[in-house]
């Protein structure tokens, strides 16, 4: 039985700047999310990975940003005619962004934000969202949340503010949660702590996750699914296990062979020459082309995200070449 994803983006385009000087980050993004689904979006620095995130959430600045496309959560549209986020705070999706001490307010005590955000999303006041807030902070971990509820962000450790940062956006009852790099900026033991604390909260409560990062070992640890990004285009996407066992695209296959592993120990990392194009730029062809060691004279011909058949699940791929050349996968 065909169930209906809770997130559905279709041909999402994102403008910046204003005219003759605008430039477009993103090109006919499409993807989908489930119910209860945790996908990862993926890709290096500036692959335009988190413009649709922010495109989604609400935050891209109307004066100087313009989006086309559809995108609807639980069947809702999230964007009128013109291009508007219809309404982010009436919205059920939540965002965790990657650095907690510049997205908390520094000048409010961890309680207060709490219970603002919930008294805005949920319409909770006085003792209940007290109770509430103190719930939330018990929910992510956080020992003795009634003293915490006192704190500042300074006084909290890297890990606990990201532990307040998921609280806050539980506060909001969501139905999507994005967590954008949510655990770069902790160590590695915080990290999986982090890791299994969304997972677990995204069982528990029957909620989905699209967790944007450029680290595909979170990805293959976390996700179901993965969305590889480049050049504000969908190059690949398909079930985490297939797209990391073989990956049909140059790029992924380059992010893939990019990781440290026991075999490289002693010896330089494999690294994907150039750069990303910046936006804007016209290309013809494959947008990754100029990087890749598979380029031929075919590749200057437009590329359109095309169905594989592998193993019989839906896996897509942004590459004309994708059935002739050998990809190095993680199995290999």
């Amino acid at each position: 039985m065909m169930v209906e994803p809770l997130l559905s983006v279709e041909r999402l385009d994102v403008f910046f700047g204003h005219a003759p000087r605008e430039v477009q980050a993103l090109h006919g993004v499409t993807f989908h999310v489930d119910p209860g689904e945790i996908v990862g979006l993926v890709g290096e620095s500036g692959s335009g990975k988190t413009v649709p995130s922010l495109a989604l959430a609400g935050l891209l600045d109307p004066r100087s940003s313009r989006v086309q496309g559809t995108a609807t959560l639980g069947g809702a549209p999230l964007f009128d005619r013109a291009g508007h986020h219809r309404d982010r705070r009436k919205t059920p999706l939540a965002m965790v962004f990657q650095e907690p001490m510049t997205a908390l307010d520094p000048v409010f005590t961890i309680g207060s934000q709490l219970e603002e955000t919930l008294r805005v999303r949920q319409g909770l006041k006085g003792k209940a969202a007290e109770r509430e807030s103190l719930d939330l902070l018990g929910q992510v971990g956080i020992s003795d949340p009634r003293a915490r509820m006192k704190a500042y962000p300074h006084e909290l450790s890297g890990g606990m503010r990201q532990r307040v940062m998921i609280a806050i956006a539980l506060a909001c009852a969501p139905q999507l949660l994005i967590a954008d790099e949510p655990t770069t900026a902790v160590d590695v033991t915080i990290q999986a702590q982090l890791l299994e604390l969304i997972k677990g909260l995204a069982r528990d409560r029957g909620m989905s996750v699209l967790f944007v990062t450029h680290d595909l070992g979170v990805v293959s640890e976390t996700c179901t699914r993965m969305i590889t990004m480049y050049a504000g285009r969908v190059v690949e996407q398909g079930p985490v296990g297939v797209v990391l066992d073989e990956p049909a695209h140059p790029y992924t296959a380059g992010l893939l062979a990019a990781l440290p592993s026991p075999e490289t120990r002693g010896h330089r990392l494999a690294t994907i020459p150039g750069r990303v194009p910046p936006p804007g730029q016209a290309i013809e062809g494959c947008v990754f082309a100029p990087r890749c060691p598979h380029e031929q004279p075919v590749c200057e011909t437009p590329q359109e995200l095309r169905r594989l058949a592998t193993a019989g699940q839906p896996h897509d791929v942004r590459c004309i070449r994708s059935e002739e050349i050998e990809l190095k996968g993680a199995r290999a």
